[in-house]
């Protein structure tokens, strides 16, 4: 599989399954961009996604909203407990891609691995993101296309909460932890 044929492969998926996206190029690479709505645990309700389609993968980005990203910028010289708590998420928590039918279609499985992490772009999205090697892609298309679309926005959505509260100093790191282990998991 090549760049236009996963290119191709996931827009059809998008459009067989009415998600909205839009077509652009970034950086002079292909690049799709959808916006995720009815999260209402993150900030303004909604995620936002891209994937770029490179020579040999695509990266695949989840990240809130500009509201929550103007959040982290006024605290840019204030965020240690956030680095820690993002050190915590990624040597601990793995998205877990099932199908939705059951394991009909799939079997429920850890299937990529994303890096959590703030932008040092000057935008600080803090965003989760994944590099696919087309050669995976083609192995597992729907389980990936559901990875970018659904495990990863949901995780994120699940973590919104204790990574704001953090940020917005309600909860201490070791509380936001807590919450993390309780809520994510499930401890």
């Amino acid at each position: 599989m090549n760049k236009i044929e996963a290119k191709r492969e996931f827009t059809a998926y998008l459009k067989e399954r009415n998600i909205k996206y839009i077509e652009h190029v970034h950086n002079g690479e292909s690049c799709i961009v959808m916006a995720f709505t009815g999260y209402e645990t993150c900030p303004d309700g909604a995620l936002e996604s891209s994937i770029e389609f490179f020579e040999t993968c695509m990266e695949c980005r989840v990240y809130f909203t500009a509201n929550a990203s103007g959040w982290i910028k006024k605290r840019a010289g204030d965020l240690s407990d956030m680095y820690r708590l993002l050190n915590f998420i990624n040597s601990r928590v793995w998205p877990f891609t099932h199908d939705g039918f059951g394991d009909r279609l799939y079997a429920a499985h850890h299937l990529q691995t994303p890096r959590f992490f703030i932008t040092e772009d000057q935008n600080y999205d803090l965003t989760a993101t994944t590099v696919i090697d087309y050669d995976h892609y083609d192995l597992a298309p729907l389980e990936t296309e559901d990875y970018c679309t659904v495990a990863i926005p949901e995780l994120m959505a699940k973590l919104s909460l204790p990574l704001f509260f953090l940020l917005l100093k309600k909860v201490t790191v070791d509380e936001a932890i807590e919450l993390i282990k309780r809520d994510v998991l499930l401890e």
